[in-house]
């Protein structure tokens, strides 16, 4: 069910299902666990120039733990080329998404939609395969509800049934083609099946060798590999994936360097560039568009009562173990576009439920930063 977030927050969302929220959903009201937070491998993956760019002049928040990298601009709306940027730590640095990759496979299936080779009242229904993890669609479920599912809801199967629908590999070519930095090669399920050890007929008996060495493949030979894990991922359950997640983070096999090894990854430079050329439904047709606006709109996370004059606001957020992203589209009323993605990973703080309770502060210092980039 669907229920406001508390705090400055107006987007709603779902409680988490699972003990573990790892995908966003609910701001659930628990107290904090902290760890010491292990190190990255040294020199995490970076892609693209580096940035050189003022940082925000607010601190971030005293919550915030781990590494933070944080890119926002402000961009011609009709050459899509920032005018003026803002960037904390390194702005080309590569970071797993989480739930934040949802709105390119939302836009996808939409211009199939308008392609003809699906209608928005088209239905799919969630199998044992294809079910992911927590919450999921009962029954057969429209094309429509599935979008807004994916996104207000971050409902994990709703947005695995879209990408199946469209093609796991012509996603990927389609997003590494607009964004070279980018990378979404796996469902939700198939990434989450193979960080448990599930995924062995692929990886190896050892998952982080396995996983470690899939993130190193040429672009073409992991794709050939995401999709045998998309295919070892549809041999067990939802539930038992979920299982064997609980049981990974808490236990003695994790290893944080699998965040970016099999998640979707890109860097905040990169994807708020990409962003700033999704989020406001360009390229789609009237019906799919109005579509695509309306569920972002809603999506997570924006200020209840914003300080930030704004037309238009698309946004989408991503929660796991010690991960948070937000990523959005501020439309100014002059016509000028503001675009930002954060990306905090490695954070000291552990369950996702955890880390969403960081969503109001960090949310208040994005819009900190866009206020003083709508400035004149």
């Amino acid at each position: 069910m669907l229920r406001p977030s508390p705090g400055p927050l107006s987007a709603a969302h779902p409680t988490g299902r699972g003990r573990l929220r790892r995908a966003l959903g609910g701001l659930c009201c628990v107290l904090g666990s902290l760890v010491g937070a292990a190190p990255l491998p040294a020199g995490p993956a970076t892609c693209g120039p580096g940035v050189t760019a003022p940082a925000p002049a607010t601190p971030l928040p005293a919550s915030v733990s781990g590494r933070v990298d944080f890119y926002a601009a402000r961009y011609d709306p009709r050459t899509l080329q920032p005018k003026a940027a803002l960037a904390l730590g390194q702005a080309n640095a590569v970071h797993p998404l989480a739930s934040s990759f949802k709105p390119l496979v939302v836009q996808a299936i939409l211009q199939d939609v308008d392609a003809g080779r699906f209608t928005l009242s088209h239905t799919f229904t969630a199998t044992a395969a294809t079910r992911s993890i927590e919450g999921y669609p009962p029954g057969p479920t429209a094309l429509s509800e599935l979008v807004k599912r994916a996104i207000v809801r971050s409902d994990n199967t709703a947005s695995d049934l879209l990408q199946l629908a469209y093609g796991p590999v012509r996603l990927a070519r389609r997003v590494q083609q607009l964004s070279p930095c980018t990378t979404v090669l796996l469902t939700t399920k198939a990434w989450w099946a193979a960080q448990a050890g599930l995924s062995a007929g692929v990886l190896g008996p050892d998952t982080g060798a396995g996983a470690l060495a899939y993130a190193g493949l040429p672009f073409d030979q992991r794709l050939q590999q995401a999709g045998r894990l998309i295919a070892a991922s549809q041999q067990v359950s939802g539930p038992q994936v979920e299982a064997a997640l609980d049981r990974y983070f808490h236990g003695p096999q994790y290893l944080p360097a699998l965040e970016l090894a099999l998640q979707n990854t890109s860097t905040p430079q990169a994807y708020t560039d990409l962003m700033v050329r999704t989020l406001s439904g360009a390229g789609l047709q009237a019906e799919t568009r109005q579509l695509f606006r309306r569920v972002l709109a809603a999506g997570c996370c924006q200020p209840k009562l914003p300080r930030l004059r704004a037309s238009y606001w698309a946004s989408k957020a991503g929660s796991g173990w010690r991960l948070l992203t937000l990523t959005g589209l501020v439309e100014l009323p002059g016509g000028d576009l503001l675009a930002y993605s954060y990306f905090n990973d490695n954070s000291a703080t552990t369950d996702a439920e955890l880390m969403e309770l960081q969503l109001p502060v960090v949310v208040r210092w994005i819009e900190s930063g866009l206020l003083s980039l709508a400035s004149p």
